[in-house]
Formats: C-alpha cells, structure tokens, sequence
C-alpha cells in the first residue's frame, strides 16, 4: 500500500472514492510505510534476534499506525465513500500487528 500511496495517491483517492483535497498526507504516509515497514522489516528478517531494536520499531509504528487507523474508522474521519478500502487494510494492519506480536524474537539473555 505504501507505494500506491505514494506513487498514485490521487489513483487511490479515485478508486476509493475519496475527494483530492489535501492529498499530501496520502504521499508523505506512503513514504513512511516504505520506510519503516518495508525497508525496515526487509532488513529485520535476516536476522531479526539480532535487529530487535528495528524488530521494536517496524513493530511500534504497525502499532501506531493500526491503532490510528481503528480510531479514524470508528469516527470515520474519511472523505471516502467506499467502505472496503478503508476497512479492508484496517483489518490487514491488524493481523500484520498481532503477527509481529506473536512472533517478536525473545531477547537472548547470552549474549
């Protein structure tokens, strides 16, 4: 989603049936996602025992940005007018965040 967030945000707003009013935060949020959660878990996944500080990060901003986005749904602080493009990365931001959850390394006392 990142990258079509920030290489097509007025083609999303389109699909979604968004308006382009202030479609900038659309770009600058893609660019984050790519960021953080795709350069940032590409580099955890060799070794994520190693990189758990990056593993804590990539972790903290799925967090966040799920938890922002639960909250913007239950206000619905969207000029969207379709439903399923809000609701469906909503609940995939979810999983991917109780997965990260589930499967956060331990941090080895060893070494």
């Amino acid at each position: 989603m990142g990258l079509v967030f920030f290489f097509f945000p007025h083609f999303y707003a389109e699909i979604e049936g968004a308006n382009f009013e202030n479609i900038a935060w659309l770009r600058n949020l893609g660019a984050a996602l790519i960021a953080i959660n795709g350069v940032g878990a590409l580099l955890v996944i060799k070794d994520p025992q190693k990189e758990l500080k990056l593993y804590d990060v990539v972790l903290l901003a799925s967090s966040l940005e799920t938890i922002g986005l639960i909250w913007s749904t239950i206000k619905w602080e969207f000029s969207a007018t379709n439903e399923w493009f809000i609701k469906v990365p909503m609940l995939l931001a979810a999983l991917v965040t109780i997965l990260l959850i589930i499967y956060r390394p331990s941090r080895n006392l060893n070494t």
